[in-house]
């Protein structure tokens, strides 16, 4: 089981990727202590490493601390960037498993989600970070579904995402575990020991300033993989500043996801409120889901009770 998360937690602070705006991280900071928790820094946290906060075995170490730590209710990540994907062959997986806890962050920090899930059956939660949405002014859709999803008693959380902007590209219905997170990274990470099995899951992408040529890349690795192949249903998300250039020959992101998806065997969503927008829902990484496009519901397993993470390979 997931570490219970108390009303007040101690919330462990690390940044696996890049350096932190220090003055947002202090706001977001300042954010979490108005609320009444306790927040507690790793250890090289504000070191530098070229564009990194600090050298990979420092950001390992922090991991590790911090999960480690029986003080620590929950793990939220400073800000992405990119330096995830170096360390996943440094971190003892066994550790983290014994001591498991909810790490949350978005962008970067999905190749150390899906890799703990791959290794460890860890769930985690792909939403805001320290420095970022909460340093900035956290928006209140934002605020009450991360929250809404830490503190949850309930075996379920439901979703209704009908007064959204999303649009049904495939209408139905699909159940499995949910995965996924920036699809820069997803992509990266197939072919590798921490590529989890996408059988019979319920796929949720999302990145930022990739334009559509990149966006196709990405995508086409993931068909060629199988990837598509083997899923129950499919979330996308925003694709913030994904378009080409003006008057530059290119293909419109919606042409790109209409060429990959527009026959999908399985329900797609597209626009769903996720992604490198201040306007987002948490989404959970390794929890049991079902989607139903008619009822435009996404029905959510806690985290805690979730048959998934009782599983372990």
């Amino acid at each position: 089981m997931l570490k219970t998360i108390p009303g007040r937690p101690t919330i462990g602070i690390i940044s696996p990727a890049f350096i932190p705006v220090e003055e947002r991280l202090r706001a977001g900071i300042h954010y979490l202590e108005n609320l009444g928790c306790r927040v507690k820094r790793a250890k090289y946290l504000g070191q530098t490493d070229g564009y990194f906060a600090g050298t990979d075995a420092q950001r390992v170490a922090d991991i590790h601390q911090m999960f480690a730590d029986p003080e620590v209710d929950l793990i939220i990540c400073a800000r992405g960037g990119w330096g995830g994907l170096r360390m996943l062959d440094q971190l003892d997986y066994d550790l983290l498993r014994q001591h498991a806890k909810l790490l949350v962050g978005y962008s970067d920090v999905t190749s150390l989600q899906l890799a703990m899930w791959k290794k460890s059956r860890i769930p985690s939660l792909s939403g805001p970070m320290v420095g970022v949405e909460m340093g900035k002014g956290i928006l209140p859709f934002t605020e009450k579904h991360f929250w809404g999803q830490v503190h949850n008693p309930q075996p379920l959380y439901e979703f209704g995402f009908s007064q959204t902007k999303t649009s049904v590209l495939i209408p139905g219905r699909a159940e499995g575990i949910l995965l996924g997170g920036c699809l820069s990274l997803v992509s990266h990470l197939l072919g590798t020991p921490y590529q989890p099995d996408f059988s019979n899951t319920i796929l949720f992408l999302e990145d930022v300033g990739e334009e559509p040529y990149k966006i196709d890349r990405y995508l086409a690795h993931l068909k060629q993989a199988g990837v598509f192949n083997q899923i129950n249903g499919l979330i996308l998300g925003e694709f913030v500043d994904c378009e080409a250039e003006a008057g530059k020959p290119s293909f419109t992101l919606n042409e790109i996801l209409q060429h990959y998806f527009s026959e999908a065997a399985y329900p797609v969503l597209m626009n769903f409120p996720y992604g490198h927008d201040a306007f987002k829902f948490s989404m959970p990484v390794g929890v049991n889901a079902v989607l139903d496009t008619d009822k435009k519901l996404l029905q959510l397993s806690n985290p805690n009770t979730s048959f998934a993470f009782s599983q372990n390979d």
